[in-house]
């Protein structure tokens, strides 16, 4: 099987990042925190899932780490495989309301059933791949601490590797394990967990009916806000219905108070009006009667008698005429006296005279002219008085007439003001039916604020309770590990008997022919020859004596690791080749050891690929011109 490529859907940094693989050597570079982990752990999720662990581990956990912020829902990839010339498509979404799995047959267009799928992985499981086909390095630990690992790993395998087993030293192990088991995990105290369990769960369910109740007292508060919510609504309405028909009437009663303002300013406008009127209209009589002047009649008799009075001044035209008739008479009477000088002195003197009395006439006509002119003049200003004091009488008559209107027109508004704030609004007054409602709704609110805390407070307490339930439950589910490892170690014993002399020359013997195979290979024939002693020390057998792994380089140890595991992946898959995973592994080797290696795996593996935060593998591929598929995040 090789891999072709991985699609990150949406995982850990990734979304929609796509990365083609190819048979043979792959590198993926890149530096710290680039995501070099987060592909490893997609492809291994990929093949075996990544499950949410419960409690305070799943805070910390792998599928915690890897879940997208952004859409948790859509916590998922694909992957496509090549298997016997077939090529296939793992897809799967880690969502746990999400989730799914499904491998489909590209050449086919099919889904594969679950049977096929157990088929197609037969022999990988977790586990196995974690012990065989992905490899990291052994990291910076002691050299004892890489010897023990070597013997857990090589036991893990199953493998004695040798002709002869000390079954007293293996049991004494197990006897101490067991020791160590019990000690550690505290198995005497099972019964005491499982009481506290019970007490717990006891709390949690008397907790849980008082959690009802006040739940169900809430829900009845509630129903009682509601009913007084509509009530409110009711009465809220009504009193709008009464607030409108008192601002309405407020409203006719601010009209006619600013009708009384008005009524009140023009009764004053006009009252003043009058006394000003009075006032020039005193002066105005006045005036005429100290020109004797009270009425019209008064006036059109001295306008007669200045308009129908003549100019002509009658005295001196009859003296006129009398002199001029003396003069005649004088002349008349004695005609001797036109001849006689001494009587033309009577009619020239009565001519004289009559001459006199015309020029006086003539004067006297102007000047009684003049006067009656001036007389007309000064009627005419006392007739204009009288104009104005009729004109005076008729705006006192107006002013009064105005006055009385308007004081008329006061009283009626005034008494409709009284009618209008003795008047009463049919309304009903809801205003304190309203407040009661109101405290009512905000005892019931407030009281159902307190029960939402003490039901808070309760859930609060169980989630503690839970917690020691939880931890009680890790504690019964260690007791039982330790119990079933117990039971492992005692079975371990009674099988040890049994299996040790079938395996002597079977995996064992297997294991180490394909170990010490790899070794050879990985270390261009320095080490041909790996041996595993029945206490699972592992040796390297030299030339002239055995070397043992305390006794070799770190380097050297993790070469002894990479053999071990591809010797382990050889046997387990037989014929079914499985890709390599190189989590940073070559880090301990030294140039000449990681050319060799990758040079081998190169040429030997179907398809290996190296994960690595350095860019020695490339500058190592390339000088030994090794053809690679290179991979830069």
């Amino acid at each position: 099987m090789i891999i072709k490529d991985i699609q990150l859907t949406n995982f850990g940094k990734f979304n929609h990042k796509y990365i083609s693989l190819e048979p043979g050597l792959n590198i993926i570079y890149g530096e710290n925190e680039a995501g070099k982990t987060t592909l490893h752990t997609f492809i291994r999720g990929m093949l075996f899932g990544i499950e949410k662990q419960r409690g305070k581990a799943s805070a910390k956990d792998t599928y915690s780490k890897y879940q997208p912020w952004d859409n948790p829902s859509n916590y998922q990839g694909t992957m496509g495989i090549e298997s016997d010339g077939v090529n296939y498509r793992i897809e799967r979404n880690f969502s746990k309301e999400n989730k799914s799995f499904k491998v489909i047959n590209e050449d086919l267009g099919i889904e594969l059933s679950q049977e096929q799928i157990d088929e197609l992985f037969a022999g990988l499981d977790e586990s196995c791949y974690y012990n065989t086909i992905s490899i990291s390095q052994l990291g910076s630990v002691t050299d004892k601490e890489l010897e023990n690992i070597l013997k857990n790993y090589a036991a893990n395998l199953g493998s004695t590797k040798s002709m002869e087993i000390n079954i007293k030293e293996a049991f004494e192990e197990l006897n101490t394990e067991k020791r160590k088991i019990i000690s550690e995990n505290k198995i005497g105290e099972e019964d005491e967990i499982r009481r506290y369990i019970r007490d717990d769960e006891d709390t949690l369910e008397l907790s849980e009916r008082e959690q009802h109740t006040i739940i169900a007292s809430i829900e009845q508060k509630k129903e009682s806000v509601a009913r007084l919510q509509e009530k409110k609504k009711d009465l809220s309405a009504r009193d709008a219905k009464r607030l409108e028909e008192l601002a309405r009437q407020n409203e006719r009663k601010e009209n006619l108070y600013q009708e009384v303002l008005s009524y009140t300013t023009e009764l004053e406008k006009y009252n003043s009006m009058l006394e000003q009127i009075k006032s020039h209209k005193q002066s105005l009589e006045n005036e005429l009667k100290s020109k004797g002047i009270d009425n019209w009649e008064t006036m059109d008799m001295l306008t007669d008698k200045v308009v129908n009075r003549s100019n002509i001044p009658i005295v001196f035209i009859i003296l006129t005429m009398a002199f001029i008739g003396a003069a005649i008479g004088f002349t008349v009477g004695n005609v001797d006296l036109l001849y006689v000088g001494e009587y033309w002195m009577k009619p020239a003197i009565c001519l004289g005279l009559a001459g006199v009395c015309l020029i006086l006439s003539v004067v006297k006509f102007f000047v009684n002219k003049k006067k009656r002119n001036k007389k007309i003049e000064s009627l005419k200003e006392l007739k204009l008085v009288l104009d104005k004091l009729d004109a005076a009488k008729h705006e006192e008559t107006y002013c009064m007439h105005q006055i009385d209107s308007k004081k008329d027109a006061l009283e009626a508004t005034q008494e409709l003001i009284k009618a209008e704030e003795e008047k009463e609004v049919n309304s009903e007054d809801c205003s304190d039916e309203l407040k009661e409602i109101e405290q009512q709704e905000r005892e019931l609110n407030e009281a159902i604020s307190k029960a939402n805390w003490i039901l808070e407070q309760k859930k609060e307490k169980d989630i503690e309770v839970e917690a020691r339930i939880n931890e009680s439950n890790h504690r019964l589910e260690v007791i039982k590990k330790a119990k079933f490892e117990i039971d492992a170690i005692e079975e371990a014993k009674t099988n040890i008997e049994k299996i040790a002399t079938e395996i002597r020359n079977s995996f064992g013997k297997k294991l180490n022919e394909k170990a010490s195979f790899y070794m050879s290979e990985i270390t261009n024939g320095k080490y041909d020859n790996l041996s595993i002693d029945d206490r699972l020390n592992i040796s390297i057998n030299g030339k002239k004596s055995l070397i043992p792994a305390s006794k070799l380089s770190k380097g050297t140890v993790e070469q002894i690791y990479m053999a071990l595991r591809l010797a382990a992946a050889d046997i387990i898959f037989e014929k079914d080749k499985k890709p390599i995973l190189l989590d940073d592994a070559f880090v301990m080797y030294d140039n000449k050891r990681m050319g060799n290696t990758m040079k081998f795996m190169a040429e030997s593996m179907e398809q290996v690929i190296i994960f690595s935060c350095h860019t020695r593998e490339k500058v190592m591929a390339d000088k030994l011109k090794i053809h690679h598929n290179f991979i830069k995040l």
